[in-house]
């Protein structure tokens, strides 16, 4: 069966592998619906302790955790962004809940007595048949909680999980009633101190701070993202991985003043930004030296930008906007097509 190919220890990449080559809706539909009720039970989310080999002495070494499968769950959210309908994003999101729920243990348990846990497991129940909400969810996606930066070294090294992280980028491209909470959840529950790790993290930065400043949310989560970063925005500019996510971050500001006051912020230190290679690649592509020369000159700059951009998006025929930046697309292109419809009416009268 289909959750035995997943269970086995190779035949689940093939499986991946087959998430991965889908190419229709229809396709994608039949996918879910077999992998709904393998997510729901949360048998491919638990995490599974394994021993490992002491080496030639023969001793066993201490337990590793090692994540169950948790690359089907990428695949599928993948599979699901790019071929799948909104309902088919719907299913699988709620199954990712509802697993979760199903292996979350209660810390109440220990030391409870008869009436607390007949009390806490109807509650448990309860929360198994609705599922996690997305904030209790997120934590546990990616391996990381809430607060557990604070007070750690810039230079410490995050441990993310790797398809978990991945899965979440796709999430945050999903459509726009599925996705909100996921990017509230992630945007609230977390600290300046947890952005700015997961920005200087590489694995962070491609899936979790690109799907929020490259996806289609990035004009309200990138207002949101520098208040939460503020006074570390400076230091992330100098940071040999952070430094992109300071681009993107005034690449998705919504408007000119959002974007003018984000330089002027960084001209209050050039000295610092022209250091090292990476600030003063902030400094180009936020025009921080043109600022200071005159609003004129730095409009140009950007202007150029934005030629240089969509010259780049016509060659490769890819383009990364916001909801807002999509609908004002369809409007122009259905007057377009109402203009063409009125000249065909006209010419065919005369």
């Amino acid at each position: 069966t289909l959750r035995e190919y997943i269970q086995h220890g190779v035949s689940n990449f093939v499986v991946q592998a087959l998430l991965i080559t889908v190419r229709s809706k229809e396709q994608t539909s039949k996918m879910v619906k077999c992998l709904t009720g393998i997510v729901e039970d949360g048998s491919i989310l638990k995490v599974k302790t394994i021993q490992s080999d002491g080496g030639d002495g023969g001793e066993k070494g201490p337990a590793k955790k090692n994540n169950h499968r948790m690359g089907i769950v990428w695949r599928a959210f993948e599979m699901c962004a790019n071929k799948g309908s909104s309902q088919d994003q719907e299913q699988i999101l709620s199954a990712l809940l509802r697993g979760f729920a199903s292996i979350t243990t209660s810390p109440e348990d220990n030391g409870a007595n008869d009436g607390e846990k007949s009390e806490d497991k109807k509650r448990r129940k309860r929360s198994k048949a609705k599922g996690l909400s997305a904030g209790e969810c997120i934590p546990h996606l990616l391996g990381l909680t809430p607060g557990s930066c604070e007070g750690e070294s810039d230079g410490h090294r995050l441990t993310l999980d790797a398809a978990g992280a991945r899965a979440l980028y796709h999430v945050f491209h999903f459509k726009e009633r599925l996705r909100s909470d996921w990017v509230k959840g992630v945007l609230h529950i977390y600290g300046q101190a947890d952005f700015v790790s997961i920005a200087n993290d590489g694995l962070g930065s491609r899936c979790i701070m690109d799907g929020l400043l490259d996806g289609p949310s990035r004009s309200k989560t990138s207002k949101l993202l520098v208040s939460k970063l503020s006074d570390r925005i400076l230091y992330l500019a100098t940071a040999r991985v952070g430094h992109h996510t300071i681009e993107k971050l005034f690449r998705a500001l919504p408007t000119m003043e959002d974007k003018a006051s984000f330089s002027a912020e960084l001209s209050h230190s050039l000295n610092q930004l022209g250091s090292n290679a990476m600030g003063r690649s902030v400094m180009a592509t936020c025009a921080v030296k043109e600022y200071l020369e005159g609003e004129s000159a730095w409009k140009d700059v950007l202007a150029k930008q934005r030629d240089k951009a969509g010259w780049l998006e016509e060659i490769t025929g890819e383009k990364e906007g916001s909801d807002e930046e999509d609908e004002e697309v369809k409007t122009k292109k259905r007057k377009r097509d109402k203009k063409e419809k009125k000249r065909k009416r006209r010419r065919g009268s005369e």
